[in-house]
């Protein structure tokens, strides 16, 4: 089965490069590139959701080839992969096997955070240090603030101006992932069990939005997670630390 994963705001497809030599053999992990990083970093940024998402659909359409297939985001990539996974229904294309969304709330929750993609940069560059999205040296260096600042800008602006449009339900399983620390709460969370007509399991992990690359348990328990969701594989370990069952 392959897994696509898509980033969270200001990353790229790399961070998901050291998954594929984990996950393997059960599980072909695909990291997906977004417009403007990368090995697209001479691509113009999306305009907006619709547009992330018409892109999201074409890389994955140009991928099917019969083969099962998951979908896996963190953060803004949970929030463009439930799109892309309207528009793989409405468009009757190969369906995935479960929709993962980690590190995100139901899509109808509202941000308590203010927006801030329009903030000047020494502002924006401190609200991205307080939420932990990245290090200070990206903005101490000249060179990284000028390549990672317009991406970050982008990502939030994709995020913040996001409007969820309410729709029946997907037909597919998903699994809600959030760290333990996370903001979102429990039912906000629990809320993405709406959002799907089949089984929808509810996990937290130790850590909070950054959960699996902040701790090296959180991580291995995400893809013994991961395992069982898509392939069934048992794992007692994780029963510890799974709130939610099948609805």
């Amino acid at each position: 089965m392959k897994l696509y994963c898509l980033p969270y705001a200001g990353a790229s497809a790399a961070i998901y490069f050291k998954w594929k030599k984990h996950l393997a053999p059960d599980l072909e992990c695909v990291p997906l590139e977004l417009a403007g990083r990368g090995t697209r970093a001479a691509e113009r940024f999306y305009e907006g959701m619709e547009e992330a998402c018409e892109d999201v659909f074409r890389l994955l359409e140009a991928r099917m080839d019969g083969t099962p297939y998951a979908l896996f985001g963190h953060s803004m990539g949970g929030m463009i992969l439930y799109e892309t996974a309207r528009l793989i229904r409405d468009r009757n294309a190969p369906a995935p096997v479960k929709l993962v969304v980690s590190g995100r709330p139901a899509p109808e929750t509202p941000d308590p955070e203010s927006p801030i993609h329009r903030l000047a940069d020494g502002e924006f560059a401190e609200r991205i240090l307080e939420m932990g999205a990245t290090s200070e040296e990206i903005f101490a260096s000249r060179p990284l603030r000028e390549v990672f600042m317009p991406i970050l800008r982008a990502d939030f602006r994709l995020v913040e101006t996001y409007k969820y449009e309410a729709k029946p339900p997907l037909p597919w399983e998903i699994a809600a992932i959030a760290g333990e620390e996370e903001k979102w709460t429990a039912a906000e969370v629990e809320g993405w069990r709406r959002h799907t007509s089949a089984d929808c399991r509810v996990a937290r992990l130790p850590g909070g939005h950054f959960y699996w690359q902040d701790r090296p348990e959180s991580l291995r328990a995400l893809f013994s997670l991961l395992r069982r969701e898509l392939l069934g594989i048992a794992d007692d370990q994780i029963d510890l630390i799974v709130e939610g069952g099948a609805r």
